[in-house]
């Protein structure tokens, strides 16, 4: 996979990095992913090569439900991919995480899953924080992959069900 360097200005732009993208390939579970997280838990960007490398530092006690979400998504039992995780940083202490994606492609057994991660504040907003990062990134009118647009483009059905193409 290569990565958009469009991204990156995005994640610094509006995502003001306390929230990056990702995009991991399924079966390898190869990921790329907007540097701002390898930053915010202390580690270098090559560390991270695919999501096993990020699910090992999710805490214990919330590893099981992450997996399930994500495997929900892919088996068509969720729309979209979406968890609140927390994950160690590399002096050791946990950070809060709110994680959301979905399919965007899928030829064959080969599945290309993208989405975005924000670090929540470790309080009574945390829920609200989230709730306005999704309205943010999953509302209003898509912005088409291939023009870079925000159009009023009428999805298609795409061929996984329960998932549109635009």
């Amino acid at each position: 996979m290569e990565q958009d360097f469009r991204m990156e200005e995005f994640d610094k732009a509006v995502l003001n990095e306390t929230a990056t993208w990702w995009q991991m390939s399924l079966p390898s579970g190869e990921v790329l992913f907007g540097t701002a997280k390898a930053k915010m838990l202390g580690f270098p960007d090559d560390m991270f090569k695919t999501y096993h490398d990020f699910v090992e530092l999710v805490h214990p006690e919330d590893k099981e439900k992450t997996m399930q979400a994500m495997k929900d998504h892919l088996e068509g039992r969720s729309k979209i991919y979406e968890a609140v995780y927390r994950i160690k940083n590399k002096n050791g202490e946990y950070l809060k995480f709110y994680d959301c994606g979905q399919i965007i492609r899928k030829e064959g057994d080969q599945v290309t899953v993208m989405g975005f991660v924000l670090k929540v504040a470790d309080d009574a907003d945390a829920f609200q924080q989230m709730k306005k990062f999704k309205e943010l990134i999953l509302g209003g009118k898509p912005i088409h992959y291939r023009t870079g647009r925000q159009d009023t483009i009428k999805p298609k059905k795409a061929p996984i069900e329960g998932f549109l193409v635009y």
